[in-house]
């Protein structure tokens, strides 16, 4: 078990992880940073978000952007506002 900290940039803003929080291995805390990134990619700005995963001893493992496929569902769910519009007319 190590401690990992995921910090957030949207735009101009970057938050940082003061706590982290443990997990089982490397791969345990970079699927656990998509599923941050993708639950925010939907109601952030999608295109400027990124989770910056780091070690315990603060070393950058990775940087994470949303999953494409929450990029379609973002799409979709601004399709609704617009009922009959195409989707891409609509994002």
């Amino acid at each position: 078990m190590q401690l990992y900290f995921f910090d957030l940039h949207c735009g101009d803003e970057h938050f940082v992880d003061e706590d982290g929080i443990i997990h089982f291995d490397e791969g345990s805390a970079l699927y656990y940073g998509q599923r941050i990134a993708d639950k925010i990619g939907r109601d952030a700005d999608y295109g400027s978000l990124k989770v910056e995963v780091f070690s315990s001893n603060r070393r950058l493992l990775a940087t994470i952007v949303p999953s494409i496929g929450r990029g379609g569902e973002q799409r979709a769910l601004l399709g609704r506002r617009h009922v009959g519009t195409p989707l891409h007319a609509a994002a």
